[in-house]
């Protein structure tokens, strides 16, 4: 093993990920070589003041991370009214829940570790180490990888937070900030703008918890033809149940011909039993058969 492989063995040998013949060529290295011997002592430094950081989280970040966990148990299917009720509807879901769960301790912790720290006036940056060299004078040499973030302030009315907020609800790849953005938009007057980027989330965001949400805020425009179209295509072709149900919500609120009819299909082809009830009973109030003749 020679300088610069020991150089980069150093984390690795921190935390005991070398392998016994790695750890064994890294020691052997380490009696004959004075220079890497300081290098590994400023590496445990780092790696101890690191370790003495305050391990609470702040408040923001665990208000953050509370709300993509409630973001993830929303994509969950609603239970089954029949079946067994909650006894046949819990062993299925504990599974989710439970994994849910693990994607949000790991979120926290990757949002933990890189969010930004106060600094002396400068704007925050996210940094990190890598690569520790110490010198015959006696420094060090560092290489740090920074990135500098800005801070935008202003209402949601702003021309350039408005247009922030829009571009984050489609391009971000961190759902829960789309889902975030998409609620601060939602406050707004309704616009065609608004309205179109909602029907975007809908039809082609990833994650369900997203599209629940575009759902939801697109309420006020419920009686507009290309959100019903929309919504039917959800209806029909969406595989997360809760929202073909709020779907059907949603259509039912301008009842007519086209939503019966639609209705009437999917009670045919509807796999889950609580959107089956809830076609059923969307139905019976608006008077209509269940079956087509």
């Amino acid at each position: 093993m020679n300088c610069e492989s020991a150089t980069r063995s150093y984390s690795l040998f921190l935390y005991g990920e070398l392998s016994l013949e790695e750890e064994q060529s890294f020691q052997d290295h380490l009696e004959s070589c004075e220079g890497c011997r300081k290098g590994l002592e400023v590496e445990k430094r780092i790696h101890q003041a690191l370790d003495e950081r305050d391990a609470r989280p702040p408040a923001a970040l665990l208000a953050r991370c509370r709300r993509d966990l409630k973001l993830g148990l929303e994509t969950a299917a609603p239970r089954s009214a029949g079946r067994g009720g909650w006894f046949a509807w819990w062993p299925a879901m504990a599974r989710p829940v439970g994994a849910l769960a693990l994607v949000a301790v790991g979120f926290f912790a990757a949002r933990w570790t890189s969010a930004p720290q106060p600094g002396n006036g400068l704007e925050p940056a996210v940094s990190r180490v890598r690569y520790v060299q110490p010198e015959a004078s006696g420094k060090v040499r560092v290489v740090v990888e920074e990135t500098r973030q800005r801070l935008l302030t202003g209402y949601p009315g702003d021309e350039q937070i408005h247009r922030l907020l829009m571009a984050a609800t489609r391009e971000s790849t961190d759902a829960g900030l789309r889902a975030e953005s998409m609620d601060i938009l939602s406050t707004r007057p309704a616009s065609n703008e608004l309205r179109g980027t909602l029907l975007f989330a809908l039809e082609h965001d990833p994650n369900p918890g997203v599209r629940l949400r575009a759902l939801d805020a697109l309420k006020p425009y419920a009686g507009a033809p290309e959100v019903r179209s929309a919504l039917a295509k959800a209806l029909l072709a969406d595989d997360n149940p809760g929202i073909r149900t709020q779907a059907i919500d949603l259509l039912v609120l301008k009842k007519g011909d086209a939503i019966v009819g639609l209705l009437q299909e999917l009670v045919q082809k509807e796999s889950n039993d609580y959107v089956r009830l809830r076609c059923q009973r969307a139905l019976q109030e608006m008077d209509a058969s269940v079956g087509t003749f």
